[in-house]
């Protein structure tokens, strides 16, 4: 066995155990910091054109919470809900809009082929309550928002392309039509965690399972994401836009945002996250009313990888995804796209 290896076998092993708690680890800058992120991603940095072409998402989180609301029928509500009011667990409170845009692989020709992915937008906002310890995270998010021509998904595209002088892509008017849309998505992260080094070196392996339940999505989903990096945040890792996806603030004083003591980090990580697809109103078509659809992959995977870079209250992320294929009539295997994220605790 190579030195390397004798060095870091021990971390990674290490990094499969929870933390005990052993050690006296503040949290009073972490529970008063709430996080503001604003997320954009868009096939361009998969050097293609179609399917999941763009998403954009502003998303804010509260610090934490002594409780979810004042005496009364907010907190009566509130209180009933599943998985999300453990004792002893910090609370916060999310809200996100966004808007996610799809189109076919060919964007010339005015009347779309039948056999490609139709044109659909989604613009919603979302409400999450999150649970957590430094070791797991309970997120239950409620989405609304509408699918079709008023997610003015197709307005975005084309304006955007005419500012930016690019070809203009047709066939919008055969987009998936005006529905209501409402998701209730639940998902459970494990922040399975080490470090070493004089405490700066640090790896955690953060599992998920989760479930989505709507006329728009509706699957059930698990993975991981692995990080390796210097200073490493206290948190359950990196965002993509999907639902569920409300990320977290931090857990305790060692993340770096809130550190008194370091306010820097570098990281890499790698994840995966798969599917078992019961719904997807993208490819489906409409609920109630007849519409453009193909027929859906019942299994799909996200494989992703990037980079993370904290200066201060900062957190900058790219993510590079590799998504595999969504419906059957798709040419190709992999559907490729970037994911950015910008954040501030403040």
């Amino acid at each position: 066995m190579s030195r390397f290896t004798k060095l870091l076998l021990p971390l990674v092993l290490c990094s499969w155990l929870p933390r005990t708690g052993a050690e006296d680890v503040p949290v009073t800058h972490a529970q008063a910091a709430p996080i503001f992120t604003f997320y954009f991603e868009n096939d361009l940095f998969g050097g293609t054109d179609r399917h999941y072409t763009n998403g954009a998402k502003f998303s804010w989180l509260s610090r934490d919470l002594v409780s979810w609301a004042p005496d009364g029928w907010r907190k009566t509500f509130v209180d009933a809900l599943p998985f999300v009011n453990r004792p002893g667990a910090q609370k916060d409170l999310g809200f996100a809009f966004g808007q996610n845009m799809y189109t076919p692989q060919n964007r010339d020709v005015f009347v779309p082929d039948p056999t490609d992915r139709p044109y659909a937008g989604w613009s919603y906002v979302e409400l999450s309550f999150l649970s957590k310890t430094e070791s797991v995270l309970d997120t239950l998010s409620f989405q609304a928002g509408m699918v079709g021509p008023h997610s003015y998904a197709g307005d975005v595209q084309r304006a955007v392309h005419r500012w930016t002088a690019n070809a203009r892509p047709n066939g919008w008017e055969y987009q998936i039509k005006d529905e209501v849309g409402v998701n209730i998505v639940y998902e459970r992260k494990w922040r399975l965690y080490a470090r070493a080094l004089a405490n700066v070196l640090g790896v955690d392996l953060v599992p998920h399972l989760g479930a989505s339940v709507g006329n728009v999505q509706t699957y059930a989903n698990t993975g991981a994401t692995l990080r390796l990096g210097l200073n490493l945040p206290s948190d359950f890792g990196v965002q993509l836009i999907r639902p569920g996806g409300a990320g977290s603030t931090p857990i305790d004083d060692l993340d770096p945002r809130v550190s008194p003591h370091k306010n820097w980090s570098v990281f890499v990580f790698g994840a995966g996250d798969g599917r078992a697809v019961a719904r997807d109103i993208f490819l489906d078509g409409n609920t109630f009313r007849a519409s453009r659809h193909v027929g859906k992959e019942p299994f799909v995977a996200d494989l992703s990888f990037g980079f993370g870079v904290i200066a201060g209250r900062w957190q900058f992320t790219f993510t590079q995804v590799g998504r595999t294929k969504e419906f059957k009539t798709q040419q190709e295997n992999w559907n490729k796209f970037g994911s950015v994220s910008l954040s501030c605790a403040f």
